[in-house]
């Protein structure tokens, strides 16, 4: 009996304890700083923070010179032929002058002999020339691009973008970390309850065979306490199982061996600090990164319509080369040419293009400010949701406290009982059975108030960063 009873006493122990609040703690802290470090999704956001940095140079870039190295060499055959009648033009002048140089010299004495004229072939020019070659090097420059300029504008603020997504992730990720150090304490508490139930379910196994010796009780008694021991092993596997896969996903935030030890910090008095939801509202739309970022959005949505609308400007671009061509490689003074040219290109009419593409660029701006509105409306919602049930969970606590405290004593009042032989292990179990759930619920009560008070955290952007101040 007096063994029942200290086991009893110990798990009166279980409930007495206060769960710790880490709002500063330095384990907790210790591990949001490794998480941060090392947590793969997050490299993952920050990669692409470091490519958007890369598309932000390459726009930079497009306004100085590209050069370039071009060269070819050709062979063809056929073409377009242009026929050039030389002789078509010249051989009969030349027939009439034989025809005159001949009377003459029959007519007149002494007149010279001439010899006689040749005749002419037209000639053949090839358009194509069967061989050629061209090597040169080029440089080109645009002067004026309005779309150059826009677009290295849109992409500073995509870059921008990427950074806030990187902050707003650190975020979620400190909620994660420390959801999931909470829930690996509460499971490990779990565990610990169910241990000690589970010694005195043994204890009752042996309080029932020494009733049943001393013919107080029948055999069915016995096998019953038996069956809760097995219950009781069943439940306790349950949460031991629980405290592996809460402990697997800590370790898996942190990128570490999913089995590596989790520290559980030293428990400090629990504070009810009173929060005024106006003020966290208040604070969450003034801290939330979610609505710089969309800030960001409209104004790059807001580029895009200046870039539809500069679309109507010219664009002016200047281009230069020097190299050598010819019919085979030969690089002299004679082979050599240099070229110099400035180039326009203006769109002077689209046939209402440009001015569609503009409003839809503005319906795409609209669109992103109503979804700042929205998004404001939901930070709300998301403050006020969080804010009452943290002030549930912890009502919920005197609530679970108090039924726990009537349930023990019950169990306690019953287990004297049963060892005088006036109770039935059947109203044994339940005592046991309803304690058992009212421990349970008191410790989900408390770790919930604790995982309540970090999601108000997150959504009212909380957490002050050693690095980055919201």
């Amino acid at each position: 009996m007096g063994w029942n009873i200290k086991r009893t006493g110990f798990i009166v122990f279980i409930l007495a304890w206060h769960i710790p609040v880490f709002s500063q703690n330095s384990v907790i802290d210790g591990y949001v700083d490794q998480a941060l470090e090392s947590n793969i999704a997050l490299k993952q956001k920050e990669y692409s923070y470091t490519k958007s940095l890369e598309a932000l140079k390459e726009a930079k870039r497009m306004f100085f010179p590209i050069i370039s190295l071009q060269a070819r060499y050709s062979r063809a055959e056929g073409g377009r032929m242009l026929v050039v009648p030389f002789g078509e033009i010249m051989n009969p002048a030349y027939d009439n002058l034989e025809v005159i140089n001949h009377s003459l010299s029959q007519s007149v004495p002494g007149y010279p002999a001439f010899p006689a004229y040749p005749k002419i072939d037209d000639y053949t020019i090839n358009f194509v020339r069967p061989k050629e070659q061209e090597t040169k090097i080029q440089l080109v420059m645009p002067v004026f691009n309005d779309a150059i300029i826009k677009n290295r504008e849109i992409k500073e603020g995509m870059a921008k973008v990427e950074k806030i997504n990187v902050d707003i992730y650190k975020r979620e990720l400190v909620k994660e970390v420390k959801t999931a150090w909470f829930n690996y304490l509460r499971a490990g508490k779990m565990v610990e309850l169910y241990r000690n139930s589970l010694g005195v379910t043994q204890e009752n196994l042996r309080n029932s065979e020494s009733l049943y010796h001393h013919d107080k009780v029948t055999m069915e008694e016995v096998y019953a306490a038996r069956a809760k021991i097995k219950e009781m092993e069943k439940e306790l596997a349950s949460a031991q199982k629980d405290e592996a896969m809460a402990r697997a996903w800590f370790n898996f935030l942190l990128n570490r061996d999913l089995n590596a030890e989790i520290q559980t910090g030293e428990p400090i008095a629990i504070s009810y600090l009173t929060f005024d939801l106006d003020s966290l509202v208040i604070k969450a739309v003034g801290n939330r990164k979610e609505l710089v970022q969309l800030d960001q959005y409209i104004n790059i949505q807001q580029k895009k319509v200046k870039r539809e609308a500069g679309s109507a400007l010219p664009e002016v671009g200047l281009w230069a080369s020097y190299g050598y061509q010819g019919e085979k490689y030969s690089f002299t003074k004679d082979d050599d040419f240099a070229q110099i040219g400035i180039s326009l290109s203006w769109d002077l009419f689209t046939s209402g293009q440009r001015k569609a593409k503009v409003r839809q660029a503005r319906i795409d701006r609209d669109m992103m400010e109503q979804k700042k509105l929205e998004a404001v409306s939901h930070i709300r919602m998301e403050v006020m949701d969080a804010w009452y049930s943290l002030n549930t969970a912890r009502k919920g606590i005197d609530q679970a406290e108090e039924e726990a405290l009537n349930y023990r004593k019950a169990y306690n009042l019953v287990s004297k009982k049963y060892q005088r032989g006036m109770a039935s292990h059947l109203e044994l179990s339940n005592a046991l059975n309803n304690m058992l759930n009212a421990e349970n619920k008191l410790i989900l009560a408390r770790y919930d108030n604790q995982i309540r008070q970090v999601e108000l955290e997150r959504v009212v952007a909380g957490y002050e960063f050693l690095t980055m101040k919201n």
